[in-house]
């Protein structure tokens, strides 16, 4: 019997590196949401950044291309803006620019009492040990609750998050996490959605997770799309629909999430295979299958090879690969026999 044919989906294949945007743009990626050195946060609601001047603008585009020189000379000079962004910078590290956490870390603190989002950072700082000291919980806790009050909204659930790790004040931390959901914190969202999903601090509910992945992917397909995608294509926690997790696995791969080609490579490989994922085994495939419907899924293999650094992922994809070679041999020999 002839496997399902696969659905033709011409998913964009994004094979170079992102473009490098000016750290202008970066404005708001304080910070952080799960554990170093993954600092990956949108700009509080409550507060922005007002615009940079000609001169913090220039370095900040300079610094973007891997020269910070001038970003940590206006830094040094007293610029509390530049002190935030540069605190950022050799925080995180950037292209050619390491990181360099105790230096960030110094900047963001210089800048705390002015900068909310600089207050946020040593929040981090402090809570991670990121200065070069051990971490100060206590100090993290004040750290986060003065930029609650300056307005940076991030801190609510980035204070939620610390909280969570001890069992003495987990309940705290969901409830604050949950505020800031409520309100509209895509990466809360995020948080709350990845607390249900995985039971470690809550019961686990998949329905509700789903719930919070819908909100926190229409603002973040980079962190939420992918999780969202995986609840509909195994139907846990509410209706099974491979369409919708296949569109969302394509929405987080645009927005740069390396790990969700394999996803999509898989979901298309079962689709021809009869709802078979790439192993040892026969399939249930004897022609037929379009040659373009196999090419996608061979693309998707290849991205999944070349962009994402998982060991076992790239095993599978090199396994596919061949398998998928084998199909389109035998399409051609399905089609010369029909030729005849």
């Amino acid at each position: 019997m002839t496997a399902p044919r696969a659905p033709a989906i011409a998913f964009r294949i994004a094979r170079a590196p992102f473009a490098a945007c000016s750290l202008f743009l970066l404005a708001g990626l304080i910070l952080l949401t799960g554990g170093p050195p993954a600092f990956a946060q949108t700009a509080a609601k409550a507060w922005t950044p007002p615009p940079p001047d000609a001169d913090l603008k220039a370095a900040l585009d300079k610094a973007a291309t891997g020269s910070p020189e001038a970003l940590a000379a206006l830094a040094d000079g007293g610029r509390a803006d530049a002190q935030a962004y540069a605190g950022l910078l050799f925080v995180v590290g950037r292209g050619k620019i390491p990181a360099d956490p105790p230096r960030g870390c110094a900047y963001a603190a210089k800048a705390a009492d002015q900068r909310p989002d600089a207050m946020h950072l040593r929040a981090r700082c402090l809570q991670y040990g990121l200065t070069g000291s051990a971490p100060d919980l206590k100090g993290a806790e004040a750290a986060y609750g003065r930029a609650i009050q300056m307005g940076y909204a991030k801190s609510k659930c980035g204070l939620g998050q610390m909280l969570m790790a001890d069992t003495a004040t987990v309940g705290r931390g969901v409830a604050l996490c949950k505020e800031a959901a409520r309100a509209g914190d895509g990466d809360a969202q995020l948080v709350v959605g990845s607390a249900y999903l995985t039971g470690a601090v809550v019961a686990r509910d998949p329905a509700e997770a789903r719930k919070w992945y819908e909100m926190a992917a229409k603002q973040n397909p980079l962190m939420a799309a992918r999780k969202l995608g995986q609840l509909y294509a195994s139907g846990e926690g509410g209706k099974q629909d491979t369409k919708k997790a296949l569109e969302l696995w394509g929405q987080a791969e645009q927005a740069g999430d390396q790990a969700v080609c394999i996803l999509v490579a898989d979901q298309l490989f079962s689709d021809i295979t009869g709802g078979r994922k790439p192993g040892p085994g026969a399939y249930a495939f004897k022609g037929g299958i379009p040659m373009a419907d196999i090419e996608v899924v061979e693309l998707w293999y290849q991205a999944a090879l070349e962009r994402d650094p998982r060991p076992e992922v790239k095993t599978r994809a090199e396994y596919a690969l061949k398998v998928l070679q084998s199909f389109k041999t035998a399409n051609v020999s399905v089609t010369k026999k029909k030729t005849k």
